[in-house]
């Protein structure tokens, strides 16, 4: 009897390596217990990181289609079962040609790499990892809320330039996180996580999320507010919502106005989400406590960029999601969902 097919599909930013790691393997070595192969097929080896950057842009907005099929990947396909793939274009001439296939798994929570419509059309099963980040973006949050509030970074750049740094700018309120009140844009799964490890310091949450069904406030013993409230009374601010065309500039000059003068603002989110002149004009004017930022409108931050000299702001480069098992946490959501099909029961994250 002949093996089922799986296809691992590897990029510049899920690469060979990263699959190949104990962690991972341990992950797919579960589909054996089904009679399953795993092939793995290489997409993107030779890109740099700007390449894929360019690239991950134009997919998030034209879908798979306008990108060449990689030849091996094409012809792979047309026996394969279950293709597993992580940002590498899956369109309609793979789905077509893939006469066995069944499903496709997406190691991240978006799916804008595959064309959904056709694999619908021919029933095959797209299903996504949500949540495949929560716990690293929440460990940095944390992380971000203590470097900036209690100076860590800032004092260990000092230190090693020979400066026994003992005064900040933030000296004359810096406090504990316990009674703390933390204020969080957006109650998904990272904003969940990002309460609970909080919790465990004994702050008190808040959270504003239209969309959050008013259960899970209670459950996780955190209480709905208005955006508005959420600004003024809190003493950290970090956002957690999704980016799309109704939340972009969510936060406004008028809701950074409102802040404490002692509040802390966090964004491991997306830069899109806020109103970043005013964020630094804010922070330039000492109108509020300081900043620990992950996104930027523009990345990387250019040179001569006003927030470049600023005094109370801890600047990280876009790797709050960064983690060396994140590839074996996202491959185990998704082997999760296949081991459901090759049950044949009901996928917990299908697209379609």
């Amino acid at each position: 009897m002949s093996k089922r097919k799986v296809i691992m599909l590897t990029d510049s930013s899920l690469t060979y390596p990263k699959v190949m790691s104990p962690d991972a393997q341990a992950v797919l070595k579960r589909l054996e217990a089904y009679g399953a192969e795993t092939v793995y097929v290489q997409d993107q080896k030779d890109w740099d990181r700007s390449m894929f950057v360019e690239y991950a842009s134009k997919v998030e907005k034209t879908g798979p289609e306008p990108f060449e099929v990689n030849p091996e990947f094409l012809k792979e396909a047309e026996e394969a079962e279950v293709i597993i793939a992580n940002f590498a274009p899956v369109g309609s001439a793979v789905i077509k040609a893939g006469k066995n296939l069944k499903m496709i798994g997406v190691t991240r929570s978006g799916a804008e790499n595959i064309n959904i419509g056709a694999a619908t059309e021919q029933g095959v099963k797209v299903a996504v990892a949500p949540g495949r980040l929560a716990d690293p973006v929440s460990d940095y949050t944390v992380g971000l809320i203590l470097a900036e509030s209690r100076n860590i970074a800032r004092m260990s750049i000092t230190d090693h330039g020979g400066e026994w740094m003992t005064d900040a700018p933030n000296s004359s309120y810096i406090k504990s996180l316990k009674g703390a009140t933390v204020g969080l844009v957006g109650y998904g799964i990272i904003g969940q996580r990002v309460a609970a490890k909080l919790q465990a310091f004994g702050c008190s949450i808040i959270a504003y999320d239209p969309f959050c069904r008013p259960e899970v406030f209670k459950d996780t013993n955190c209480r709905s507010v208005s955006l508005d409230e959420l600004m003024k009374t809190s003493d950290y601010i970090s956002i957690h919502a999704r980016l799309t065309k109704d939340t972009q500039g969510l936060v406004t000059r008028e809701h950074i106005n409102m802040m404490k003068p002692t509040a802390f603002f966090i964004n491991t989110a997306r830069a899109g989400l806020v109103d970043e002149d005013a964020l630094v004009d804010a922070l330039a004017e000492h109108r509020i406590g300081g900043a620990g930022l992950d996104v930027f409108s523009v990345e990387p931050i250019p040179q001569g960029h006003p927030i470049l000299g600023l005094d109370n702001v801890t600047l990280t480069p876009h790797r709050a999601g960064n983690c060396s098992n994140l590839a074996a946490i996202s491959l185990d959501i998704i082997v999760e969902d296949i081991e459901r099909y090759f049950k044949g029961e009901p996928l917990a994250h299908a697209k379609n």
